[in-house]
This record gives C-alpha cells, structure tokens and sequence, in this order.
C-alpha cells in the first residue's frame, strides 16, 4: 500500500514539472530570457521552460 502511494506521488511530481515547462537540456546565458515575477522560481527562463544555468 506504501508503495503504490509513494509511485503516485513520484508520478504526479514528475507530471507537474512536464506541464511545467521545465527543461532537462543544459541552459547557458545567451538562451535566458527576463523573467515575470511568477516564471520559474528557480533557474532562470528560455523561451522552451526554465532550468539551472550551466557555467560554460
């Protein structure tokens, strides 16, 4: 029973971040866009979604 609750909620996680937008690619500085106040709070917006920033 725990284990069918906690693979629910893994899956419902991973389908809110899908629907997200959120972006599994690397993002370097010359693909960030401005951000409103209720884009991605965290990372940093692309016109694709919104992820952590690569340093190269």
């Amino acid at each position: 029973m725990k284990t069918a609750f906690a693979t629910t909620l893994v899956a419902a996680l991973c389908a809110t971040l899908a629907s997200a937008g959120v972006v599994i690619t690397p993002i370097f500085q010359n693909q960030i866009v401005p951000q409103a106040s209720n884009d991605c709070f965290f990372g940093k917006t692309t016109p694709y979604g919104c992820g952590p920033v690569r340093s190269q």
